[in-house]
């Protein structure tokens, strides 16, 4: 038998012996046992129960969660950031280095007529 089917019986003896008991005996009963939940009552008032309640939700806890959580967020960002910016220098790292491979200068890119001289000396070819 747990603990629960225990306190089931003997609720349900004392609720048949209550009806037994004269009046007396059952305003007695009455007094000592508010007289024995007085301690255990809250004796604080409206705006204490609050403060307390407004004191739990603001704790540190939830507050050191978030800050953990929004940390890890940014180390991401720029984890990320730096590895496209280094993919990114790597890739103009080869161009550069293809450019300066090549024999023609760096004008012959930038002219304007270099494009019809290629399309022009790939049709002869």
């Amino acid at each position: 038998m747990n603990e629960q089917e225990f306190a089931r019986r003997v609720a349900a003896h004392l609720a048949v012996a209550a009806h037994e008991v004269d009046d007396a005996t059952a305003a007695r009963l009455r007094a000592a046992r508010l007289r024995a939940l007085a301690p255990q009552r809250p004796s604080a008032g409206w705006l204490t129960r609050h403060a307390a309640w407004l004191r739990a939700c603001l704790s540190s806890r939830p507050a050191l969660n978030q800050a953990l959580a929004v940390c890890a967020v940014l180390a991401l960002v720029v984890v990320g950031d730096y590895w496209r910016t280094s993919s990114m220098l790597a890739e103009f790292e080869e161009i550069d280095s293809a450019l300066l491979a090549d024999e023609l200068p760096i004008d012959a890119y930038l002219d304007q007529d270099f494009g019809a001289w290629l399309r022009h000396v790939s049709d002869d070819s």
